[in-house]
C-alpha cells in the first residue's frame, strides 16, 4: 500500500517534501529556552507497523546509534586491536567505570554528548575519559575553547587544561590543540529563518494545531541546526594529525602533509587536478611538457609515474637531448603551464635513503590509483620497518587527488594521518593556528604517542525514520 501527500493551498508545514526542500539534517532534540517545554529531548521510538508497504523511511547518514551506558566498554571502532579489547573486557569495566563516575559526576545520559578517549596507539586501555556536554568538559567551565595539551600544571592555572595527554610530554606543548564550539549545542538552540517560519505557522494557521505531536516533533529535528564543533592545532612543532579512515578516500590539497608509520612525513608540494576552463591562444608543444618532467628529474631527482610506453619513450629521448647538449632554456620549464593533472609529492625524513620527490601523471577523465609501501609491487617503495607492506594509495578520479589508506577494505598497522597544520606553517618561525577542521563521529586525532578518540552519544536513535501507516493518517484526516 502506498500513499501520496496532498497539500493545501499555505499549508506547506505538514507537508513532506517541504521539509526536503529546506535541505536540513535530521538531527536530535535539545532543551531550548524557545521552544514548548514538552519538546524537550525527543527520543523515536519504534511504532508499530512496520512493514516496508505502509511506511515511507527517510534516510538519514548523519544518526548514529547511542553507545551503551556509563558501565558499558566504550564501543571502539574495526582496527586491528580490536580483539584484544574484547579479551580485556571484564578486567576494564570496573576500572573504567571508576574514572567515568568521577568525570560524569554532572552527566544527562538522555542528552545529546561526545564522550572523548585518551589512550596510547596500539593499547587495549583507556588512560583517560572526558565528557562534552553543553559545550563544556564535565568538571570545567563553559569556555568558546577547549584546551588539549600538557598534563595539568597546578603552579599556572591559566596554562592548565581541559583535556589533558598522559604520553609523550617532550612532544606535547601546554596548549597543543583547541576544540571550537562556537558553533556547538548553544548554536544548534538559536532561531533561525526556517524555525521562525515553523512557529509562525502555528499562530497565523488554525490547521497547525490540529497536527500530532509527534508529527510536529519529526518536522523541527529536521529544521533545526545540527550542533558542529572543531578542532585546530595551536601551531605546535611536532603537529596534530587527524586518521584517514580505511572505508573512505580523503581529498588531497596543495601543501597537504601526511604521516605514514612513525615517522615518515610527506607533503604535496603541486598539484593540478581539473581542466582549465579558459585555454590560452598558445598551445605548446608536447615535447615542452616533457621537458619540463626531464628537468625536475635531473635537477631533483624527481621519479615519474604514470606515462604511457610511448610516453616513457618520448621522455627518455627528451632526457638524453638535454644530458648530450647540456641544453639550457632560457625560461624555466614549470608544470603548471601545461593542462595536464599531476601531483607533486616530497618525503621529508632522514632515514630514507632513497628518492625523495615523486611526480604523478594522470588524464583528465580517467582514473589512476598509485601506491605506496614496502612492498615492491608499490610505484612508491618506502623501505622503513613502521610502514606497512601496502600503506597508502593516492587516487585520480573525477579530476581530483584523493589519499586513501592500506588497500581495499584493509588498513595500514600505523594508519596514515592527516596534519591540520600546512606544512609551510609548521616551519614557520611564528606559530600560525591551523584551519578548523570539523569533528566527526569515531574520528581518531594523533598527539605524540596520544590517540584522542570521538564518540558521539545519543546524536540519534537509528538511521531508518519510519512515519507508518498511523502517522500518515493522522495527516491525510487533517480537515
Amino acid at each position: 500500500m502506498s500513499y501520496q501527500l496532498q497539500p493545501k493551498p499555505l499549508q506547506l508545514f505538514y507537508y513532506l517534501p517541504y521539509i526536503h526542500q529546506l535541505a536540513m539534517p535530521m538531527v536530535p532534540q535539545y532543551p531550548i529556552c524557545n521552544f514548548p517545554q514538552q519538546i524537550s529531548p525527543i527520543y523515536y521510538p519504534s511504532a508499530p507497523g512496520n512493514s516496508q508497504d505502509n511506511c515511507i523511511i527517510i534516510e538519514d547518514d548523519n544518526i548514529q546509534h547511542p553507545l551503551n551506558q556509563i558501565h558499558s566498554v566504550v564501543i571502539q571502532p574495526q582496527t586491528n586491536r580490536e580483539s584484544i579489547i574484547l579479551q580485556d573486557q571484564v578486567m576494564q569495566q570496573e576500572q573504567s567505570t571508576l574514572k567515568i563516575t568521577h568525570q560524569n559526576n554532572n552527566l544527562n545520559e538522555n542528552e545529546p554528548h561526545i564522550r572523548i578517549t585518551v589512550f596510547k596507539q596500539h593499547s587495549s586501555q583507556n588512560d583517560q575519559e572526558f565528557i562534552l556536554q553543553n559545550d563544556r568538559i564535565l568538571g570545567s567551565n563553559y569556555k568558546k575553547e577547549i584546551i588539549i595539551g600538557r598534563n595539568k600544571q597546578q603552579d599556572d592555572k591559566q596554562d592548565n587544561c581541559d583535556i589533558y595527554l598522559p604520553h609523550g610530554d617532550k612532544n606535547v606543548e601546554k596548549v597543543h590543540c583547541k576544540i571550537l564550539t562556537d558553533k556547538g549545542f548553544a548554536f544548534s538552540n538559536t532561531l533561525t529563518k526556517p524555525l521562525l517560519l515553523f512557529f509562525s505557522l502555528f499562530r497565523n494557521y488554525p490547521h497547525a494545531s490540529k497536527l500530532p505531536f509527534s508529527v510536529v516533533k519529526h518536522i523541527y529535528s529536521f529544521i533545526k541546526n545540527k550542533p558542529q564543533f572543531y578542532i585546530s592545532d595551536n601551531g605546535t612543532r611536532t603537529g596534530t594529525f587527524m586518521k584517514i579512515k580505511k572505508d573512505q578516500i580523503k581529498n588531497i590539497e596543495l601543501e597537504n602533509t601526511y604521516l605514514i608509520g612513525a615517522d615518515t612525513f610527506f607533503n604535496v608540494l603541486e598539484m593540478k587536478s581539473k581542466p582549465k576552463q579558459i585555454k590560452s591562444k598558445k598551445v605548446k608543444d608536447q615535447n615542452y611538457f616533457f621537458n619540463a618532467l626531464a628537468k625536475e628529474h635531473l635537477r631533483k631527482g624527481a621519479k615519474i609515474h604514470g606515462l604511457t610506453i610511448e610516453e616513457t619513450e618520448m621522455f627518455n629521448i627528451t632526457l638524453n637531448e638535454i644530458k648530450t647538449t647540456k641544453q639550457k632554456s632560457r625560461t624555466a620549464q614549470k608544470l603548471s603551464e601545461y593542462d595536464r593533472p599531476y601531483l607533486k609529492i616530497t618525503f621529508d625524513n632522514s632515514a630514507i635513503h632513497q628518492i625523495q620527490n615523486h611526480i604523478f601523471i594522470a588524464n583528465y577523465n580517467q582514473e589512476s590509483v598509485y601506491k605506496i609501501g614496502r612492498s615492491q609491487e608499490c610505484d612508491v617503495l618506502v623501505n622503513i620497518n613502521t610502514v606497512s607492506r601496502r600503506q597508502a594509495q593516492i587516487i585520480y578520479k573525477n579530476n581530483e587527488w584523493f589519499i586513501h589508506d592500506g588497500e581495499g577494505f584493509r588498513e595500514s598497522a600505523n594508519g596514515t594521518w592527516q596534519s591540520l597544520q600546512n606544512f609551510s606553517q609548521r616551519y614557520h618561525e611564528k606559530k600560525q593556528q591551523s584551519k578548523p577542521q570539523l569533528i566527526e563521529d569515531q574520528m581518531e586525532i594523533k598527539i605524540s604517542e596520544n590517540i584522542i578518540k570521538f564518540d558521539f552519544v545519543n546524536f540519534g536513535v537509528t538511521k531508518k525514520r519510519k512515519l507508518n501507516k498511523a502517522l500518515i493518517n493522522d495527516l491525510l484526516n487533517l480537515q
